[in-house]
């Protein structure tokens, strides 16, 4: 149960650092929307790389840790901090249920954040990360909904 708490908070910390990194992304695009927009013959954006060095140290420790762990049990890269205990029958049950739960919150997450998306004009200059928040509803849905349903399932 430590290690699924575990691999819950990394998830999360995960999604945080990756939405902070987009933001820079974002302010250059308004920058170079409006360098477009003006039709201006001199011009420059200023990126602030700092909220990615977090992402990428956080990554390269990921990294480190998974490696790690590939000597000791089968991890797959592609979905490491996401823990999903597969080590008996009850596990794979218990993970197989939690897996379909988590891609039925898709049907829900998905549709409602198409919907939050028709809001975005409204927010395009006081909040132009709009657009990353609602998009990353969706692995945040799918990330609680999983580890509620496998908690659930442990107790």
């Amino acid at each position: 149960m430590k290690r699924l708490a575990f691999s819950f908070i990394l998830c999360l910390v995960t999604l945080t650092l990756f939405a902070l990194a987009l933001v820079p992304i974002v302010s250059m695009n308004v920058q170079f929307a409006r360098i477009i927009k003006n039709d201006l013959s001199a011009w420059n954006i200023e990126v602030n790389i700092l909220p990615i060095i977090p992402l990428f140290i956080f990554c390269v420790v990921l990294t480190f840790v998974y490696f790690v762990l590939r000597k000791k049990r089968k991890v797959s890269f592609w979905l490491y901090p996401l823990d999903m205990p597969a080590e008996d029958e009850r596990e794979k049950a218990i993970s197989s249920e939690a897996c379909r739960k988590a891609f039925g919150t898709i049907w829900f997450a998905a549709p409602l954040c198409a919907g939050l998306m028709c809001f975005y004009p409204l927010f395009v200059d006081a909040f132009p990360v709009y657009p990353i928040l609602v998009i990353l509803l969706i692995p945040l849905a799918q990330i609680m909904v999983y580890f509620a349903v496998v908690r659930r399932i442990y107790r």
